[in-house]
C-alpha cells in the first residue's frame, strides 16, 4: 500500500534490527517512499522466528547523520496524512483489495500492517508473460473494477489507480493497493494534485471538482488501454467492442463515463467472448458401450 510513485528499493541487507512498533517487530526495509518506509514485519513476540509474513508502512524516521535518508517536514506530514487516510478507508473488504490487518494513527509513528503478498506489480507481471493475451488483460482489469465497485458502494474513491498500485500473483490474482489517496465521495480533494498525471481524469488533474467515482473509472480505462497495447495481435472485430468500452471510460465529461458496476459486467462479457479463440476443443469422450 506504499506510494509507488515515489518508492526507492532498498538493498537486501538494509534493516532496522529489533525495532518495535506497536505489537510488531520490524525486519528488512523493503522500500522508501516520499516521507515513508516499508518494512517486513512479524509479531513482536516472534523473536527468533525467521518468518516475516507481514508488511508495515510507517513514516520516515529522521536520520540526522545521513542526508540521503532524511525527508523534509512537508514530506513527513504528507506521509502521515496518507497513512491516516488509508486507515479511514481500510474498513472496506474485498478479495481484490489490500487488507489492513492492524493500524495506528499515532501522530508520531502512524503505521499500517498488511499481509505480505507473493506478487509483483502489474507492469512487472506483464513483462514476465511470454504471450500476453487479451482475455488476461480483461481479467486483471475486471478484478480491479470489482474492488473499485466495493469501494464506491462503501462511499470511497480510490484516487490513485495506476499499474504500480496493482499487484498480480503467479496465478493471475490481482490486488489493488495504496489507499493513501482515498477520499469519501463528494468531499473536497487536496488543492494540489499529487497523483500520477498519466492516469488522472481531467477534472482530477485540474482540481475543479470533489471526489467522484468516475475518476477511478477514467484511470482504469487508461490502464486497460496500456495493457491492450502489450497483448498479442487479435482480429479487429475482437478489439472494437473493447475500444468502445475504453472510449466511454475515458470520456472527458465524468457524467458520460459508465458506473463501475456496469464496467464490471461489460468486462466480464468481453472476457468470455475473447476467451473463445484461446480454448482448444478437446477430444470428445468415447461413447460407452451399450
Amino acid at each position: 500500500m506504499h506510494d509507488q510513485s515515489a518508492v526507492r528499493p532498498i538493498a537486501p541487507n538494509s534493516s532496522t534490527p529489533d525495532r518495535i512498533l506497536g505489537i510488531w517487530r520490524l525486519g528488512q526495509r523493503l522500500a522508501q517512499g516520499s516521507g515513508s518506509d516499508l518494512y517486513l514485519a512479524q509479531p513482536a513476540d516472534s523473536c527468533g522466528n525467521p518468518r516475516y509474513d507481514y508488511v508495515l508502512k510507517t513514516v520516515r524516521q529522521e536520520d540526522s547523520g545521513n542526508a540521503a535518508n532524511s525527508s523534509g517536514p512537508s514530506s513527513i506530514r504528507e506521509s502521515q496524512r496518507r497513512i491516516t487516510q488509508a486507515i479511514h478507508a481500510a474498513g472496506v473488504s474485498h478479495p481484490n483489495l489490500i487488507a489492513v490487518l492492524d493500524a495506528s494513527d499515532s501522530p508520531h509513528s502512524p503505521y499500517l500492517v498488511m499481509p505480505r503478498l507473493e506478487s509483483v506489480t502489474m507492469d512487472q507481471r506483464t513483462c514476465q508473460i511470454e504471450t500476453f493475451a487479451v482475455p488476461v488483460a480483461l481479467w486483471w482489469t475486471r478484478q480491479i473494477a470489482q474492488a473499485l465497485e466495493k469501494l464506491h458502494s462503501a462511499g470511497w474513491v480510490h484516487g490513485n489507480v495506476v499499474p504500480a498500485n496493482v499487484l498480480v500473483d503467479s496465478k493471475g490474482h490481482a490486488t489493488l493497493i495504496d489507499l493513501g489517496f482515498a477520499a469519501q465521495i463528494h468531499t473536497p480533494l487536496h488543492r494540489t494534485f499529487r497523483g500520477a498525471p498519466d492516469y488522472a481524469s481531467p477534472e482530477l488533474a485540474a482540481g475543479t471538482t470533489a471526489a467522484l467515482p468516475a475518476m477511478d473509472t477514467f484511470a482504469l480505462g487508461r490502464m486497460l488501454w496500456e495493457n491492450l497495447a502489450a497483448t498479442a495481435p487479435v482480429a479487429r472485430s475482437v478489439m472494437e467492442p473493447i475500444a468502445d468500452l475504453i472510449e466511454s471510460m475515458v470520456a472527458a465529461d465524468p457524467q458520460d463515463r459508465p458506473a463501475i458496476k456496469d464496467v464490471v459486467q461489460r468486462l466480464l462479457t468481453l472476457e468470455i467472448e475473447t476467451l473463445g479463440e484461446h480454448i482448444v476443443p478437446g477430444t470428445p469422450p468415447r461413447a460407452m458401450a451399450a
